[in-house]
């Protein structure tokens, strides 16, 4: 369904590119260029058979788009983006974000919003990557137990183009610390941006400022509370929820924006801005989503290429190495029961000898074709250095977790071991019923051995019943588990087989 939704959408904006504007608006146009949740994707995503008809996305195709926006109006680009840029493949994860880095650096960067995956390879790591920046990261949300921004993270950054003054202002999102590990962000706040930001706006307007853009990573729905309880705002450029808005949206006086993810799209904000008195419009023409696509003609940029091509290279040996087979599509499903879902989990408990396994679902990352798998393709799939940990749970225990998945705020738990009928219509905390586990009915009282990462384990995504179990042990990687199931086991064939039941 992702894929096909992005495709409909590059068939609108290649047969009609860009719906006229109703009115001209006068003043100095602006542009601001923004990507937002790369996750390291170099490489444009293979097409899927009878589905995709070319690949999509990959860091040359997106900077030669970029470029060739840029050459529309040198003078008046702004490019952004809002964050989430650097976890997520192998060729990137192996060197913590350096060949993200690298490309952003060469297309130079205005700024960058600090994300919550930003956190994930701890602070030392984050530290080493702004050190590395030509551009400035961003975020005024977050701060020390005494209120200090971080080291060499501003709260907001001033640009000038064309004589306007434009100041761009960073939040990250208040749930940074139930998406990464604990450790990663310890020590550290993350404030409400409805509390925060009114103050920051004030001080960039003092400046004389014309034009306030807030790169945020909130995610669509929470950009548009902002922007209707923060006045003063013209601009929310977003990331965080994958989110391909087409066409700009406004809420009062901002428009509210963002790009999808993976690299799929180059978004773009059009303004008219008078520098004299201050005024800005959105100007309709010409703002919304370019589809990356790698079509016969589409621009690529040869000096991207090349880094991209570097990186490559030195993972063309062990990460192209097939470590399994699979008969059929893995395709996730974060809100029910999904066949990759249950391959993962099966293997968590195969590797334990648990009771049960439980897996996120935000935590598996990419969807495979049936076939061969590599190495890199389960990288891609399981980014994360998860640890594989038992953890002793009460039946009313794993109740509460499948009821905090039920909410589907954080995605429907993955399960082996266990079936169970998720009732959406009904109030939230009273969705589960008719759990099972190996086939017989849940016992409250009795304790089952349960099979976890260790981000689920210390009550990530607030799946605080995990948390709350006890005898904890720890074992190996979870993706060593994965692979060995695939090692002893290919070729698989997992289907979605009734282990959840959903009614809405």
């Amino acid at each position: 369904m992702r894929r096909a939704a992005f495709f409909l959408v590059a068939l609108i904006f290649l047969v009609f590119p860009y719906p006229g504007a109703a009115e001209p608006v006068p003043g100095v146009s602006i542009a601001i260029l923004h990507v937002n949740d790369f996750h390291g994707r170099l490489e444009p995503a293979k097409p899927k058979p009878g589905i995709d008809n070319v690949p999509t996305g990959g860091a040359a195709l997106l900077a030669g788009r970029i470029r060739q926006e840029r050459e529309k109006d040198p003078g008046g680009t702004v490019l952004l983006s809002a964050g989430d840029m650097f976890q997520g493949t192998p060729a990137s994860n192996l060197f913590h974000g350096a060949p993200v880095l690298e490309i952003m650096n060469t297309l130079v960067f205005d700024a960058m919003a600090l994300g919550n995956h930003e956190f994930d390879w701890g602070q030392d790591v984050l530290r080493r990557l702004r050190s590395g920046a030509s551009f400035p990261f961003l975020s005024a949300t977050v701060t020390d137990n005494a209120g200090r921004l971080l080291p060499g993270i501003l709260p907001y950054v001033l640009l000038e183009r064309k004589g306007v003054r434009i100041a761009v202002v960073g939040v990250s999102t208040p749930d940074t610390p139930y998406t990464t590990k604990r450790d990663n962000v310890e020590g550290l706040l993350f404030l409400e941006p409805v509390s925060a930001l009114p103050e920051v706006v004030r001080q960039v307007r003092s400046k004389g400022v014309s034009v306030v853009v807030v790169l945020s990573h909130l995610g669509f729905e929470e950009d548009r509370k902002l922007a209707s309880a923060v006045p003063g705002i013209d601009v929310i450029v977003g990331g965080h929820t994958h989110t391909a808005v087409t066409k700009p949206v406004r809420i009062g006086g901002t428009v509210v924006a963002q790009a999808g993810s993976h690299g799929m799209y180059l978004g773009v904000v059009r303004l008219e801005a008078d520098p004299k008195n201050g005024s800005v419009s959105h100007a309709d023409s010409g703002s919304g989503l370019l589809p990356v696509l790698a079509a016969p003609g589409a621009p690529e940029d040869p000096e991207i290429a090349r880094i991209v091509g570097s990186y490559r290279a030195r993972l063309a040996g062990e990460f192209r190495r097939v470590v399994g087979k699979s008969d059929v599509d893995l395709v996730r499903d974060d809100n029910a029961e999904s066949n990759v879902g249950n391959l993962l989990c099966d293997a968590a408990r195969s590797a334990t000898g648990a009771d049960v396994a439980f897996m996120n679902a935000y935590g598996i990352r990419a969807d495979l074709p049936g076939g061969e798998i590599t190495l890199e393709q389960v990288y891609t799939m399981l980014p994360f250095e998860n640890t594989l940990m038992t953890v002793e749970l009460t039946g009313n225990g794993i109740v509460s977790a499948l009821e905090r998945g039920a909410t589907l705020e954080s995605g429907m738990l993955q399960v082996s071991g266990v079936a169970f009928r998720a009732d959406l219509s009904r109030p939230a905390g009273s969705r589960v019923s008719d759990v099972r586990i190996g086939g017989a009915p849940l016992d409250p009282k009795r304790r089952y051995r349960a099979a976890v990462n260790d981000f689920l384990a210390a009550g990530g995504d607030r799946f605080y019943a995990f948390r709350e179990g006890t005898g904890a042990a720890a074992g190996g990687n979870f993706r060593d588990a994965v692979l060995e199931y695939l090692r002893t086991r290919s070729p698989v064939s997992p289907r979605v087989e009734g282990r959840i039941t959903v009614v809405r």
